[in-house]
């Protein structure tokens, strides 16, 4: 398979990142054995490069877009060259992880920056709360099996409220239900996921009802993308419940952003969820807690 570098087109202007002041982030995706910019990007959720911006201590969440700020052009794209501005919000040290799809495979690309003179206080413990308030919303989370095991799928549903109502005018965003960025606690294991619809389901199912060797599941996930990537973006699930399928590649501490649209109106859930090392006796069942795409039980 082709191989890519992600490489600062110019430096970043200012060159020293200031917390609070604009910066703009330029860099290029080029074939790591050419230097060669890399053309024939695929739009996946209506983006051709997804963007995901976190402190490493976890106090701050960003997921951009060159179109979020102006159209792409031609030459933009033959340069495989993209620009955006962005306020970092405290001193600290950032992950940028860019996320693309070339010849119908994904693939990510991460650097690393620093803002400022980060604070010298290790980084604060995780909150494991279950419900998060962001503005008008409530957002619970709930998964199955209650303790995620590492190597195996995890059933999380969110589900969102407003005051004492239930939400049942979930938009779509970037033609998903929610999008979910993900971290270990030491900034490993990034993931970039999206809400479990019965259509996604039956495609899976599928697949895992075949005797595949390694080689054979690839093609049929690869074959997988591209026919959800060819589908036009649906809602699905008006609320109050999302439901998400996740793999936790590894045990550790996760921190798990969900961005989605009640309303309309973007908000961004932040939780922390506990992954283990499978030990005798423990569960690996999903009892499915998803109620119904419209809360009805």
């Amino acid at each position: 398979p082709p191989s890519f570098a992600t490489r600062q087109a110019s430096p970043t202007a200012p060159a020293a990142i200031k917390p609070g002041e604009e910066t703009r982030l330029t860099w290029q995706l080029t074939h790591a054995a050419s230097g060669k910019p890399v053309e024939q990007l695929q739009v996946m959720h209506e983006r051709v490069v997804h963007n995901f911006i976190v402190n490493l201590d976890f106090s701050s969440f960003a997921h951009i877009h060159h179109e979020d700020f102006k159209a792409l052009t031609a030459d933009d794209l033959k340069r495989a060259t993209f620009t955006l501005p962005y306020r970092f919000p405290r001193a600290g040290h950032y992950r940028i992880v860019s996320d693309f799809t070339h010849r119908n495979r994904n693939w990510i690309r991460q650097f690393d920056v620093t803002v400022g003179t980060p604070p010298p206080q290790p980084t604060p413990p995780a909150d494991f709360s279950t419900v998060q308030t962001v503005g008008e919303f409530q957002g619970r989370l709930s998964m199955s099996p209650a303790v995620p095991v590492a190597g195996y799928e995890t059933e999380l549903v969110l589900k969102l409220a407003r005051g004492d109502a239930p939400v049942t005018d979930l938009a779509l965003i970037l033609g998903s239900e929610v999008h979910v960025a993900l971290w270990r606690e030491d900034g490993q294991h990034f993931g970039h996921t999206h809400s479990y619809t019965p259509h996604m389901a039956s495609m899976l199912g599928a697949m895992h009802d075949k005797a595949l060797d390694a080689d054979a599941r690839a093609r049929m996930m690869a074959d997988m993308m591209v026919m959800m990537m060819n589908m036009p973006a649906e809602l699905v699930f008006h609320g109050p419940e999302i439901p998400i399928h996740y793999v936790f590649p590894e045990p550790g501490v996760y921190h798990l952003f969900l961005q989605c649209a009640p309303g309309g109106t973007p908000r961004v859930f932040h939780f922390a969820v506990k992954v283990e090392h499978w030990r005798e006796g423990m569960t690996t069942r999903i009892d499915s807690i998803v109620t119904g795409h419209d809360g009805a039980p």
